[in-house]
């Protein structure tokens, strides 16, 4: 019927230009039999649209800030003159392609690759020109722009770090090169700038013990990649005892804030307060030693965790304060990750175990902790959990729950689920803790008050409660504080500032959240910018963006707004989800500065190569980049835990409607 009604069987919505790939003095030539010499001739004078577009660059200034591919999108190839010609109307519906070239076509190749990256070349020399030198190859260009793996991206680094000339900053960059650097002559690297990494501690001590104050606090660092200078064939550390076994915190100072915390603790507070430390120093074993506390936003969950540090601290005693997310966990006083601490496998099946051996210091510090805080329990899957109770009875020796450790695990139990990959509604709940039968063995506290509120808030909150608990039907009216608008989210939120201009604590309380990664890439790219190798071209693999994964393209100014996408330095507060400031910009280092922090503490970011968990993609991904995002826009369940003055929705696109997530999504408006 489709036939007979003679509707069209196929329809083209753009226009594909074919851009021509081609060394110098080796353009396709068409000739006939007995013709070859002036088909040569011909061609010798008459230009491609490679170097037609070397031409246009010459001539018109205006353009040398798009790539070749762009050129399409602005003027047309005119055949008949050889050139390329301003386009009258938009290029919306025009493509430039590249043939895909094999990679045994070496050369060709890394000129498409720098094809596709260098701006406004004027000729095969400029695309060979890398820091005003003019390279032997087009390969070798490349891998003086970093585009091709080598060892020499270390050094590169680490030559640009040297320039702020501190050390401290320098050995956590070494640690992050030894953790995420691949077959890179470790040893060799440390030789090189062994002076540069030790500088203080040689002023400090001497030339001799100088290096091993340096190589044992690398080797601290190295903890969090289960990595020890052995492995890395680093010389060994010679140092007293008393040296490496210092405490980490102040008993004094610790009991001090205790005291103060405790005094400023309301009667709920207080309740769980003793019960907790009841639990820890008087109870037997044999009694339940788990608790859930739930709490909505603002009842002063993170002011009592904290409290609980202090005050255990103060009595010499170890306390294990996790979270499910890494912005949740620099909110807890000594904080890491729970993947981090107790090494969960990234991806869980029932009979994961955590990679945690028994016969190392940090096993030793969950041996004799006294408590347990996990933070935003709820986010986590329930297999993370099982994983832990049975590395927690492995290392105790014991067959009670969580190895008999008295353990707090809390949120607002109304928030945001577990997330499941492609999971139905059933699976997801089936995912969460409440469900299983771990979950019975739990003591559920609560706490009501809201503390942060004000008194014009009130019923705000109130309503927010009856959401959560499913109270407020299938129906939900947004009540005046709210309000829906079809305006861009960009300009609704960031409409009424210069962001050239503005300084970069002025973005730290507002967000745009959006239900998926792909939507909040989008925006921050609004934002931000005003503009198988021998399968997959490289603009496809460029254009993939995994779970997880930063973008192939960063666009990325000194005081944006940037957030973490990996577990970089768990000890310092780099977590996966920690939003920093842009202090400067380098060619293989990003100079930032973690919001919030009392002592603005400048870290470095390398780019490191990045291999998503979970990509469904049937070759293996792998990019070199830095592990950062812009945080103009992030996702709902990144925002979790998190305070913001001001905040956007983004809800155009399908999310879940459990009680649960509308709470949390509604909670965000009362921080």
């Amino acid at each position: 019927m489709w036939r007979l009604n003679e509707f069209n069987l196929s329809e083209k919505s753009h226009t594909v230009v074919r851009l021509a790939v081609h060394l110098p003095d080796q353009q396709d030539i068409v000739y006939q039999d007995g013709q070859e010499k002036e088909a040569v001739a011909r061609a010798a004078t008459r230009q491609t649209t490679l170097t037609a577009w070397f031409e246009l660059n010459k001539n018109d200034q205006n353009y040398h800030n798009y790539l070749y591919t762009d050129i399409p999108d602005y003027y047309t190839f005119n055949k008949s003159v050889m050139k390329w010609q301003k386009r009258q109307r938009g290029g919306e519906q025009v493509i430039g392609r590249m043939p895909v070239v094999n990679i045994q076509d070496s050369e060709r190749y890394y000129l498409r690759l720098l094809l596709l990256r260098k701006l406004g070349a004027v000729s095969f020399e400029d695309l060979k020109t890398v820091d005003g030198i003019v390279c032997n190859t087009f390969q070798h260009a490349c891998k003086m722009q970093g585009l091709l793996e080598r060892d020499q991206h270390w050094y590169d680094t680490l030559n640009e770090a040297i320039q702020t000339r501190a050390p401290f900053q320098l050995r956590l960059l070494f640690a992050m090169i030894c953790g995420f650097g691949e077959d890179n002559d470790i040893p060799e690297l440390w030789f090189q700038y062994k002076d540069i990494l030790s500088e203080d501690f040689v002023r400090q001590y001497s030339e001799d013990s100088g290096p091993q104050y340096a190589l044992a606090e690398i080797e601290e660092f190295l903890k969090h990649y289960n990595l020890n200078l052995k492995i890395l064939k680093l010389p060994t550390v010679h140092l007293p005892d008393a040296l490496s076994n210092l405490p980490s915190f102040d008993i004094l100072v610790e009991q001090q804030k205790g005291q103060i915390n405790a005094k400023k603790l309301n009667e709920e507070q207080k309740l769980v307060f003793d019960i907790i430390l009841k639990a820890i120093y008087y109870n037997k074993e044999d009694t339940s030693r788990l608790f859930f506390l739930d709490g909505p936003a603002g009842t002063g969950k993170t002011f009592l965790y904290n409290t609980l540090l202090h005050t255990i601290r103060g009595k010499g005693h170890h306390v294990t304060p996790v979270a499910s997310t890494g912005i949740a966990a620099t909110l807890v006083n000594g904080g890491r990750t729970a993947h981090s601490v107790f090494k969960i496998p990234i991806v869980l099946n029932t009979t994961s175990t955590c990679n945690k051996k028994p016969n190392t210091q940090e096993a030793k510090i969950i041996c004799d902790t006294k408590l347990i805080i996990w933070d935003e329990a709820p986010m986590t899957h329930v297999r993370a959990f099982i994983a832990v109770d049975r590395l927690l009875q492995d290392l105790a020796n014991c067959s009670l729950p969580f190895g008999g450790k008295v353990s707090l695990l809390g949120v607002d139990i109304r928030q945001v689920l577990p997330v499941v990959l492609k999971g139905s509604r059933s699976l997801t709940v089936a995912s969460c803790l409440k469900k299983r039968n771990l979950w019975s063995k739990f003591i559920k506290l609560n706490l009501i008050k809201n503390m942060r509120a004000l008194e014009t808030e009130r019923k705000f909150s109130n309503w927010l409660l009856e959401i959560g608990e499913g109270k407020s039907g299938d129906n939900v009216m947004l009540p005046d504080i709210c309000y829906l608008s079809e305006q861009n989210p960009v300009k609704q939120l960031y409409g009424d500032l210069n962001l050239s201009t503005i300084m970069p604590e002025e973005l730290e309380g507002r967000a745009i959240l959006a239900v998926t990664n792909d939507a909040s890439i989008d925006l921050n790219n609004q934002i931000d910018d005003p503009k198988d190798r021998l399968t997959f071209p490289v603009e496809f693999l460029n254009s993939l963006t995994p779970t997880g994964m930063p973008p192939s393209k960063l666009n990325l100014n000194p005081g944006c707004i940037i957030m973490l996408l990996r577990n970089l330095a768990p000890t310092k507060g780099l977590f996966n989800g920690t939003r920093l400031i842009v202090t400067k910009l380098q060619r293989n280092i990003i100079e930032a500065k973690r919001i919030g922090s009392a002592n603005g503490e400048t870290y470095f970011i390398p780019r490191i190569p990045l291999i998503p968990s979970d990509s469904n993609m049937p070759f293996i991904f792998k990019r070199k980049q830095f592990p950062v995002r812009l945080a103009y826009s992030m996702t709902i369940n990144k925002a979790q835990g998190q305070t913001f003055e001001k905040i956007c929705l983004m809800l155009n696109n399908p999310v879940p409607t459990s009680h649960m997530w509308a709470s949390h999504v509604l909670n965000l408006l009362t921080r």
